[in-house]
């Protein structure tokens, strides 16, 4: 649960002891053994934080921690609001957010987007709506299985009667056979049909939170009139759901590369999970006990969907806001290329040099007049007789062949100059030219390899690394960093890395492989050179010559100009054409294919050009 923010509804006030809270948290823990027996005989969880005292920040009674997996209730404002006898049901219910909803913060995640892309354009909801679905199929569980009285548990609540909380509750009449008014209230207007297909939506997705997440937002979104959802308190709304206490950050490993968070929306009404078969229980499950009610049980609704098969940073770092989570789109975008890149990582080239074999000594054979003097082991000559007859007792060390030692691999270094100028799109959106250039710097990282990226635009727009590093966060930083500029190679960062600069030694020590991910603007690598190709071979070319370990130029480029652009780069470099996420499969295959095979050669000090 994060900190409250301005505005939050204060917590209830109770004028209790604290004798009488230390007693209630007695009674409490007892029921602890029988919060984590209605999940099952296996359940294991240590025992849950009790509150005595006031617990600063708390918007809810209750709160699981993900992160510590742990149990909180705040006992004084569980007593006001009227729930102190309840333990068994809430202690259960937040055993119930360890083991089905969300379970992990990677999990509440998923459910979050999902909720998001239903929602379509209501992001203050998220959260809200994310919580109150896990909390839907957890009170169900309960309630269904008897472990635990969930009703009860609602109307000592009584929550406001607004439309949101009105439509879950009603569902939750129908779902527990409750009389209609018996947790809404009475007089309460709810449209039937919306909350029959919530009912149905909870037992056909009943072992799946992320799965019916999206048709319970667009559900909410569709149900209530538009003013309705602008106007929803959502600072009341959190005193009757329990937040997450979880207060990490940033983007959990996988869910950039999960192609379910971009699933269509379906539509609960068009679900045929939820209304297979109208006259008997919700599709594909067992319970046959939610029957449509009297009224009209059809529902508006759309299907509403994101394109591609899998979401963008900029959607990903939306899902982060509207959770309240202060990471920057930058960091979003960096661990986003970080899982996007895993799947077409490639086997990365390596510098392999020779073994040199070490002699291994014998025993000892008689030297012979005639013999190289040198090869005489006098110690062992006189070691033998203190007489030293020639021929006779001088003897020499015998040397054995042994097998040569196993090659010494280095890998290859990798200096990655990435275009940020305004034809380029921009990496923190999408740009599949990044993503490839992303998928090199992490296959040269992962075999050891240093890496050295710069991001560069116009004339003195160049950011990046600054020198070679390990560092893959600083890599990626670079890989999504974006200038938006002209177009300028970074001429003096080649010269400084392969040739030195103002004195100083070259920056690369060992084989490199340089790379380029840009458009037509690679071209300005050969901004040094004569027009008619008679002056001093263009640095380019010089760099690669002396880099010694290859060259690859990854193009965005329509394939109409291909040939243009390929007139104006310099000699030596492989090109790769990559204009889509599709072409990275094509890409990674051939960067393989050319130079995982090819043996770097020895750098060159004195090198002045040439191509290969």
């Amino acid at each position: 649960m994060s900190a409250p923010g301005p505005g939050d509804v204060p917590a209830p006030v109770v004028r209790v002891t604290q004798a009488e809270l230390d007693a209630l948290a007695e009674a409490w823990r007892a029921r602890w053994p029988d919060a984590l027996a209605a999940w099952g005989r296996v359940s294991r969880m240590h025992p849950p934080v009790l509150h005595t005292r006031p617990v600063r920040g708390a918007r809810s009674f209750a709160w699981y921690d993900s992160q510590r997996v742990e149990v909180h209730v705040d006992l004084r404002h569980a007593l006001a609001r009227g729930i102190g006898d309840h333990a068994l049901a809430v202690l259960a219910h937040e055993v119930g957010h360890h083991l089905l909803a969300p379970v992990d913060r990677r999990t509440a995640l998923r459910t979050a987007t999902r909720v998001r892309a239903g929602l379509v354009d209501q992001d203050h909801l998220v959260g809200v709506v994310a919580n109150l679905w896990s909390d839907l199929l957890i009170n169900d569980r309960l309630q269904r299985t008897g472990a635990a009285d969930q009703a009860a548990v609602w109307r000592a609540l009584a929550p406001a009667a607004d439309p949101l909380m009105a439509l879950v509750l009603r569902a939750d009449e129908m779902l527990w056979h409750q009389p209609r008014g018996s947790l809404t209230g009475p007089g309460v207007d709810v449209d039937e049909g919306a909350a029959w297909l919530c009912a149905r939506l909870v037992r056909a997705y009943a072992r799946d939170p992320v799965g019916g997440a999206a048709g319970f937002a667009s559900l909410v979104r569709t149900a209530l009139p538009e003013d309705a959802l602008r106007d929803l308190d959502v600072r009341r709304l959190r005193l009757v759901v329990c937040g997450d206490a979880d207060e990490g950050t940033g983007l959990p490993a996988g869910l950039a590369g999960d192609p379910s968070l971009a699933a269509p929306v379906l539509h609960p009404s068009l679900d045929p999970a939820v209304v297979g078969d109208v006259t008997g229980g919700a599709a594909g499950t067992a319970d046959e006990d939610v029957q449509p009610p009297v009224a009209d049980a059809s529902a508006p609704g759309s299907a509403h969907g994101t394109p591609g098969n899998t979401l963008l940073p900029g959607d990903l770092h939306a899902v982060l806001l509207a959770l309240g989570d202060t990471t920057s789109l930058e960091d979003v975008a960096i661990a986003w290329y970080r899982d996007r890149a895993a799947a077409y990582l490639v086997p990365f080239p390596v510098e392999r040099t020779p073994g040199v074999p070490e002699d291994l000594i014998g025993g000892y054979d008689t030297w012979e007049v005639g013999d190289d003097l040198a090869d005489v082991d006098w110690t062992g000559t006189v070691t033998a007789s203190p007489v030293v007859l020639p021929g006779v007792t001088t003897v020499r060390r015998e040397v054995l062949d042994d097998a040569p030692a196993l090659a010494h691999e280095t890998p290859v270094d990798l200096d990655l100059y990435l275009d940020s100028s305004g034809s380029m799109p921009d990496p923190k959106r999408f740009s599949a030219i990044a993503l490839a250039g992303a998928v090199l710097a992490l296959s040269a990282l992962r075999v050891g390899a240093r890496v050295q990226a710069t991001t560069w635009s116009g004339p003195h727009q160049v950011a990046g690394t600054d020198g070679f590093t390990r560092d893959p966060d600083a890599v990626l930083r670079a890989v999504v960093a974006h200038f938006g500029g002209g177009t300028a190679f970074p001429l003096g960062v080649l010269r400084r890395t392969y040739l030195g600069d103002d004195g100083r030694p070259p920056a690369a020590t060992r084989a490199t492989h340089i790379a380029v991910v840009s458009d037509d603007g690679a071209r300005t690598m050969l901004a040094d050179a004569s027009p008619d190709g008679d002056g001093p071979t263009p640095l380019a070319v010089q760099a690669l010559e002396r880099a010694g370990g290859g060259g690859s130029l990854l193009l965005d480029v329509p394939e109409g100009w291909r040939s243009r652009t390929a007139a104006g780069l310099p000699a030596g470099y492989d090109v790769y054409w990559v204009g889509a996420d599709t072409d990275l499969v094509d890409f990674a295959r051939d960067f393989a294919r050319r130079t995982y095979t090819r043996t770097p050669r020895p750098r060159s000090a004195g090198a002045t050009g040439g191509s290969r």
